[in-house]
């Protein structure tokens, strides 16, 4: 008998040890890397490349990205460029618009797209050498496929609202392949009913680990394969491939979906640890992460598509003052900008209230979600502080542009910072503390109370 054959039972639970610690390692890193592929895989598989769509309202229906905004109107498409360039026509506007790009993982691609005027792009693949006609502006990209969101501002920098300009802004947008904009066929934007956003990819992942994990690596596995995800090369070439080679062999699904569930938890750790003194969340890294794949993806679970710094900066809260779990069922609580905490911003800053698990809208009779410097109405008090009500319902004696609804429940909510400036951009800026409202006193009171919608 061979010595192989022969093996004491030590020795095979050595080599079944050695393997479980292989699977779980290599599986925990491939699910912390990969992670965001399956969110873009699945918001995109079913839509045509180079067509721009945007919702025809924002509503509470909207799930299909984490903690959307209020402030702007939505367009956005999937750029693709694997046979041929894609047009993108902006016209002039006087509206105020950011243009973002990210790979199938949200890493921001930088395209010098100006903001300032309007032109006439074209977004080319790797490797593509054709000619350009006259006055087009080429965009080359690292990828064959690609995400493009262009945010419009509702409002101005000093609170004019410009609603319609920046509705006529986003319908006159238009986007296509280049044999297209040859035969002047370019789409202008698609505005689809906003249920058409309705899907929770968060809430599907959440639940999808959680009970069927096995599945949820399936489908990664899927996406990373996907013809719109990028060749691997080095590193995550060789984890991808270790990982497929265990997983083909079958066997082992409890240490397959303990480190699938372990990894989960790891990327929302990470993001809810990330906490100031005051209990808030910012990342300053987002869209340039370099190697830091943990941060990547919990970006990605929390604040999907979120802006680099230098165009906004993201305050995330789940936490009281005190650190307890937000909740609204105990009352309400007050976020108090001292005057010279108000954050400052080259364009304008809000705060938003979202739910717990979907990170969707809160549902209220007004359909109010935000409170912003540019919220029409807005009241400071006695001392220039501006002071924000997180309540289930109106406060007495409080503006109604002072008031933030929030649900009965936990909950969460996200200061924007659009143009940060000053502290913000440095880096030193730290919002106030969320406070519970004490019963006997609803705090300091604005210069007069009421209001109305």
């Amino acid at each position: 008998m061979s010595p192989v054959s022969a093996k004491s039972p030590s020795a095979k639970n050595a080599v079944i040890d050695e393997r479980v610690g292989e699977i779980y390692d290599v599986t925990r890193r491939y699910v912390t890397k990969f992670y965001p592929r399956w969110f873009t895989h699945e918001q995109q598989r079913i839509l045509l490349p180079n067509i721009l769509f945007g919702p025809d309202r924002m509503s509470t229906v909207w799930r299909a990205v984490v903690a959307p905004n209020d402030d702007t109107l939505y367009t956005s498409a999937v750029i693709g460029v694997r046979h041929e360039p894609a047009i993108l026509v902006i016209p002039e506007t006087t509206a105020t618009y950011g243009v973002l790009v990210l790979d199938v993982y949200g890493d921001i691609i930088n395209t010098n797209i100006s903001t300032d005027s309007g032109g006439t792009y074209a977004f080319t693949g790797p490797g593509w050498r054709g000619k350009l006609p006259p006055n087009v502006i080429r965009v080359p990209l690292p990828v064959t496929s690609a995400t493009l969101i262009i945010r419009t501002d509702k409002f101005s920098s000093d609170g004019e609202n410009q609603i319609a300009i920046a509705e006529e802004f986003r319908r006159s947008l238009r986007m296509g392949p280049l044999l297209a904009y040859l035969r002047g066929s370019l789409r202008e934007t698609l505005i689809v009913p906003v249920f058409f956003y309705g899907r929770s990819f968060k809430r599907d992942a959440d639940t999808l680990i959680a009970t069927n994990p096995i599945r949820f690596l399936e489908e990664l596995q899927r996406a990373v394969k996907s013809i719109r995800t990028p060749p691997l090369t080095g590193e995550n070439r060789i984890l991808s491939e270790r990982f497929d080679r265990l997983f083909s062999r079958g066997g082992f699904e409890r240490v397959f979906a303990r480190a699938t569930q372990d990894a989960h938890a790891a990327i929302i750790r990470n993001y809810l640890s990330n906490t100031d003194e005051n209990n808030w969340i910012n990342f300053r890294n987002i869209g340039f992460w370099g190697r830091n794949y943990l941060d990547r993806s919990s970006i990605t679970q929390f604040c999907q598509y979120c802006n680099d710094i230098e165009k906004s900066a993201y305050y995330d809260v789940f936490l009281d003052k005190n650190g307890r779990r937000l909740n609204g069922a105990s009352g309400g609580y007050t976020i108090t900008f001292e005057r010279d905490q108000i954050p400052q911003a080259e364009q304008f800053w809000s705060v938003t209230s979202y739910l717990a698990g979907t990170i969707s809208l809160v549902p209220n009779p007004k359909d109010k979600w935000v409170v912003a410097s540019y919220t029409p109405g807005l009241e400071r008090n006695r001392d220039g502080s501006i002071t924000i009500y997180a309540t289930p319902t109106p406060p007495r004696g409080v503006s109604k542009a002072n008031w933030l609804p929030i649900p009965k429940g936990d909950f969460s909510m996200m200061l924007r910072v659009y143009g940060p400036q000053g502290r913000v951009a440095d880096g030193t800026y730290v919002p106030p503390p969320v406070k519970k409202i004490d019963r006997r006193d609803t705090g300091r009171r604005p210069y007069s109370g009421g209001g109305s919608w």
